[in-house]
């Protein structure tokens, strides 16, 4: 018994009892998954299958949606969980159709689109490896049939420099709002002006 007091018995004890409680901590964790209340977790499945109806949502998407609904926290985590493992969402496939949508249909840039993906909750790598499947040279010829496009609604024979200037002006703005980067946006400017330069 006197060996039991030492302070090399008394450590090794007290490190025994920190590993009980954390076991022990750790097996009510889990049961606690397994006595969530069947019909709030459903409740929780049923506001994200709504949410889910009819457009893809990011993971990220469905736990604000849930959050907002008053959801716990290992609600949440449950159904994203499921939605996962479900295929129901899968933010690598949603940050792909996003670019191709938002690009083609919308003629916006990368440096809109990474904006709008923040938005949606995603995370650097993601949105990087979605960007990154846009090539260099189609994001510049983006750029210019938007360019295009505007510049011969308002281009007109006879425009004096300093109009033409303005107009310039204008659809470089419009470009980098749309998240085309400056660099794309001074060559396709350049290359849809250049009758007015000649």
């Amino acid at each position: 018994m006197e060996s039991s007091s030492t302070p090399g018995a008394l450590f090794a004890f007290f490190v025994y009892n920190l590993e009980e409680v954390r076991k022990q901590n750790e097996w009510v964790r889990d049961k606690g998954k397994t006595q969530m209340d069947s019909e709030r977790l459903e409740e929780a499945r049923k506001i994200a299958l709504k949410f889910l109806a009819g457009t893809a949502r990011s993971a990220v998407e469905i736990e604000r949606r849930l959050s907002r609904a008053d959801f716990e926290p290992e609600y949440i985590e449950a159904v994203i969980e499921e939605a996962k493992s479900r295929g129901w969402v899968d933010d690598t496939a949603f940050a792909q159709a996003w670019v191709e949508d938002r690009a083609d249909r919308k003629g916006y840039g990368k440096t809109r689109l990474a904006q709008e993906m923040r938005g949606k909750g995603l995370d650097k790598e993601t949105i990087s490896d979605a960007l990154g499947e846009i090539a260099p040279e189609a994001e510049t010829q983006r750029a210019k049939d938007v360019a295009q496009s505007r510049w011969d609604k308002i281009h007109r024979d006879g425009l004096d420099s300093a109009t033409v200037y303005a107009e310039k002006q204008k659809l470089s703005q419009f470009l980098l709002r749309r998240g085309f980067s400056y660099p794309i946006v001074r060559q396709v400017i350049a290359e849809v002006t250049q009758n007015n330069e000649e």
